[in-house]
C-alpha cells in the first residue's frame, strides 16, 4: 500500500483502519502522524455535534405540524423526546471516560510496544502492583514490555502482558488525584477498562473486552 491509498482510506474511516492501513502506519511515520491527526479531528467533530435539544422542542415540532390538539399527541411527544434522549446519551455511554480514550490512543500510537521484548523478571508485575495496594490472584501472563510514559497529564508505568487471550496493555497510575470509578471505554476497535486501586488507578487496554476483563478479575485490592 502506498501513502496516497492509505490517506484516502483513512479519510473514509479514521476510527477503524483495516489491517493493511495499520501495517502501513507501523512502517511510515508520516502516515502514522496523519492517522493520529485525522482521529483527533474526528473526535473534535463528534464533540461539536453533541448539542443538547432546546427545552420544548417536541411541543414546537408538534404545533408546527398541527398535531397539538390530537389525543395521541402526548404519547407521540414522549416517544420523540425519548428518541432524542437515547440518541444523545448512547454515544456518551459507549465513549467511556477521557482517561480510557487517551489510553487507547496512546496504545495505537506505540505499536512497537507489542513487538519489543524486554527482559523482565517474573516477580516484576506482582511487585509493581503491590506498590498500588493491589495483589495478583493468579498468573496472568508474561510481561514483555515495561517503561514509563506521560499520559493524561500524569506519569504511568506502561506494561504489555502476553496472555492466552492476546496482549494486554496496563497503565499503572501510582499518583492519580482524581477519584475513579470503574469505567469501560470502547474506541477504534479496542477496549479500555479503568479501575480504582488502593493507591492511584489502573487502566487496562486490549483488543477485546474479554482479554481486559481476564486480567481485571485476577486483581485484588490488598
Amino acid at each position: 500500500m502506498n501513502c496516497i491509498d492509505f490517506r484516502r482510506l483513512v479519510l473514509a474511516n479514521p476510527r477503524q483502519p483495516g489491517a493493511m492501513e495499520r501495517a502501513h502506519a507501523e512502517e511510515c511515520a508520516a502516515c502514522r502522524q496523519y492517522l493520529e491527526k485525522q482521529r483527533e479531528f474526528d473526535a473534535e467533530l463528534f464533540g461539536a455535534l453533541q448539542v443538547p435539544p432546546p427545552d420544548g422542542l417536541a411541543d414546537r415540532i408538534l404545533v408546527a405540524r398541527g398535531l397539538r390538539t390530537r389525543r395521541w399527541v402526548m404519547p407521540m411527544a414522549a416517544a420523540l423526546v425519548m428518541t432524542v434522549g437515547v440518541a444523545m446519551v448512547w454515544p456518551r455511554l459507549s465513549a467511556g471516560d477521557p482517561l480510557g480514550r487517551e489510553a487507547i490512543a496512546h496504545v495505537a500510537h506505540e505499536p512497537q510496544a507489542f513487538t519489543t521484548s524486554h527482559a523482565v523478571p517474573g516477580n516484576f508485575l506482582p511487585a509493581v502492583m503491590a506498590e498500588q495496594g493491589v495483589s495478583v490472584a493468579k498468573a496472568i501472563g508474561q510481561v514483555t514490555y515495561a517503561t514509563v510514559c506521560p499520559l493524561a497529564g500524569k506519569v504511568a508505568r506502561h506494561l504489555v502482558v502476553r496472555t492466552a487471550a492476546g496482549p494486554v496493555t496496563l497503565f499503572l497510575f501510582a499518583e492519580d488525584p482524581n477519584p475513579r470509578t470503574r469505567t469501560v471505554t470502547e474506541r477504534d476497535g479496542m477496549t479500555a477498562i479503568t479501575i480504582p486501586a488502593a493507591k492511584g488507578s489502573i487502566t487496562l487496554v486490549a483488543a477485546s473486552i474479554e482479554a481486559a476483563m481476564a486480567i481485571e478479575k485476577s486483581l485484588r485490592k490488598v
